[in-house]
């Protein structure tokens, strides 16, 4: 079986995305007819089913309205980062949803909707509605794909249509179910359903996926398909939609059988975590993460990532994603988290030719002089120097965030505390012993952890280890924060923490939020944001806004 990272840059792709072009234009509720390869005749030529499969994959390669949308959405709507840019107007559109109020005619918000309904969720439909398990398809080569593998594709798909669903109840809450390919005559019969339709809609497409017993075990999983879906994988994502919604049961139950699987560990270096794909990307702790690589004339970029959230001059940067003094402030001394988590201006790294590389923050829309480091990509693994031909990718679910949300589940539902307790101390013990107090890619770096300040075990054991009797909600709501700062989950967490509204309008308050304007208009009728009134217009009026929003 062919890995889903090799197809996804190959040409035949660009070819199937033509043939189906009529799920995929600008506009999900308006589509172009169908091209002149008609389904049954594309179906019959060789690996058709495989590639379109990999169509519902792709999706999360898209360059802006994926994988810099993490983090505009995830972060920077949140207390822990900033868009930063070139000046106060450049990507106003953050501003303007982070500030609390926006219009329903956001492009940042139309632009979410817009690629989950449209290039995910759409490419999905197309998928199911064409591939079933009496479908006959062709491998390369002229044999006929098994029952078995079409089961584990369609419950592939099923997986991936409810992944790209929950970011926008995420968002918007309340959204059209939509679980078929549309035409544009269609547009008329698209309705808004309640968040709790939503819902059971998403874990109804998991609970297939993770019941079809053609779904592998990551212990199965061979290594060059990696990046595709496992039974773990799923239920842990099962587990994040259902926390969500504060089922804190059901999410324990996943969470304890993805731990008790034996599949992941913690790596021993934090570190290593994001800057390595072997080490890292490819390590035991990835539970889901899309791959990435950079080899020309095979591929022709990495993610566009690195070079639009690092610092502008000679960084080579565009400036986005400033983390914010609030999120600096949350990390205890000597937790080498945070070098291995935020750059610093006046931070220095040695080029390739023995120059140095020096960080200038100064002089764009960067009020704390900060950058994200764990999209910093150094020279070993950018084979041009380019910050955007690198192999830099980002995890979608690590064995970390399946601890933490263990931890919080057992906290929320009264379970074992001292079991608890011993996955904190587990997370925080790696983060103070066994990784590096200072960043070992760099020739200078502010946050690098001083003498003074280092944590051997036995100061650990004394001083930062976790007790059962701490506030352990307290203490999983940090853990939380400084582990997985700048991966684009905040936002949620606050949101399904209920305290969104008044963590942001206390950040609204310092001379940071004042600033930026994060959180300054943020009240209770801010989330769920506004449904993008150009959908509702394109549905004449089918389509209703969100209540908040009226």
């Amino acid at each position: 079986m062919k890995s889903i990272e090799k197809y996804s840059i190959s040409l035949f792709l660009l070819i199937l995305l033509g043939v189906l072009s009529w799920s995929c234009s600008s506009d999900f509720l308006d589509r172009p007819p169908t091209g002149s390869l008609d389904e049954a005749t594309y179906l019959s030529t060789e690996d058709a089913g495989f590639k379109l499969l990999v169509s519902c994959y792709t999706p999360i390669y898209e360059q802006w309205t994926y994988q810099t949308m993490k983090f505009d959405i995830g972060d920077q709507l949140s207390d822990d980062f900033s868009k930063g840019g070139s000046d106060a107007g450049d990507r106003v559109v953050i501003t303007e949803v982070a500030r609390g109020n926006p219009l329903s005619t956001s492009s940042l918000l139309f632009d979410l909707w817009n690629h989950r309904f449209n290039m995910g969720i759409g490419r999905c439909n197309v998928f199911l509605d064409l591939v079933t398990p009496e479908t006959v398809l062709i491998h390369s080569g002229g044999s006929f794909v098994t029952q078995e593998e079409k089961l584990r594709w369609i419950a592939e798909a099923r997986f991936l249509r409810a992944f790209y669903y929950y970011d926008v109840l995420a968002v918007f809450a309340n959204v059209p179910i939509i679980d078929k390919p549309l035409n544009a005559a269609d547009k008329n019969t698209i309705t808004k359903s309640d968040y709790a339709d939503v819902l059971k809609f998403i874990l109804g497409d998991l609970d297939a996926a993770i019941s079809e017993p053609n779904i592998p075990s990551a212990k199965s999983l061979p290594q060059d398909q990696l990046g595709r879906i496992t039974k773990e994988a799923a239920m842990a994502f099962r587990a994040r939609v259902n926390m969500f919604d504060k089922n804190y049961d059901a999410a324990k139950k996943d969470l304890k059988d993805v731990i008790d699987s034996g599949c992941y560990d913690l790596i021993d270096s934090y570190e290593d975590l994001f800057n390595s794909a072997e080490k890292g990307y490819k390590s035991k702790e990835a539970v889901f993460v899309t791959l990435r690589n950079y080899s020309p004339p095979e591929s022709s970029g990495g993610s566009v990532c690195p070079q639009m959230n690092l610092g502008r001059g000679a960084v080579g940067g565009w400036g986005g994603a400033c983390p914010t003094n609030d999120l600096v402030s949350e990390y205890e001394a000597g937790d080498p988290r945070l070098v291995h988590t935020i750059l610093a201006s006046g931070d220095i790294f040695e080029k390739p030719d023995g120059t140095e590389e020096v960080h200038d923050y100064s002089g764009y829309d960067n009020f704390t002089l900060l950058h994200s480091r764990k999209q910093y990509p150094d020279f070993s693994r950018r084979p041009t120097g380019n910050l955007s031909q690198t192999d830099w990718t980002f995890y979608h679910i690590r064995y970390a965030d399946v601890l933490l949300m263990y931890a919080e589940c057992l906290i929320e539902t009264n379970g074992d505390k001292q079991e608890a307790v011993d996955i904190l101390n587990k997370i925080r013990y790696r983060a103070f012993v066994t990784t590096p107090p200072a960043d070992k890619y760099a020739k200078f770096r502010k946050f690098n952890v001083h003498e003074n300040e280092r944590v051997n075990e036995d100061k650990f054991n004394a001083q930062y280890k976790i007790k059962i009797t701490d506030d352990l909600r307290a203490a999983v709501r940090h853990e939380r924060r400084v582990e997985l700062g700048g991966e684009g989950l905040r936002l949620f967490d606050l949101i399904r923490w209920g305290i969104f509204v008044p963590k942001m309008q206390t950040f609204g308050k310092t001379p940071e939020g004042i600033y930026t304007n994060a959180g300054t208009q943020v009240t209770e009728k801010t989330w769920p944001y506004p449904i993008p009134q150009k959908e509702i217009d394109n549905t004449e009026g089918s389509l209703t806004q969100n209540d908040n929003y009226k």
